[in-house]
Order: C-alpha cells, then sequence, then structure tokens
C-alpha cells in the first residue's frame, strides 16, 4: 500500500513578491551585521583551554 505524497506548498503573486522580498531584506540585515570574533568569546576561551589541558 502505498502513502500518498503531499503536494509542496507554492506561493504566487503578491505573496511570493513579500516572501522575496523580507528574505532579501533578511540576507541584507545579515550581511552588514557587525562581525564578531569567537575567539575572544568566553565560551571559546574555556573550551580551548579545556583541550589543552586535556592534551587535544
Amino acid at each position: 500500500m502505498a502513502t500518498a505524497i503531499k503536494a509542496i506548498p507554492t506561493l504566487y503573486g503578491k505573496e511570493a513578491r513579500r516572501f522575496r522580498d523580507l528574505a532579501d531584506e533578511a540576507e541584507r540585515r545579515y550581511a552588514l551585521r557587525p562581525k564578531r570574533d569567537i575567539t575572544k568569546e568566553p565560551e571559546y576561551v574555556a573550551m580551548r583551554e579545556m583541550l589543552k589541558r586535556s592534551g587535544f
């Protein structure tokens, strides 16, 4: 007995344009955010110290 395959929802018209605009805006905001240096984070420093003590 086969299981029915559900249709993939597809956006058309205004909904598709709105979705694309929101996706483009999110991508722009992501590109403009300040870059973080993870090596300065306290969690990263603690992890490196634990690895160093365990011989890695």
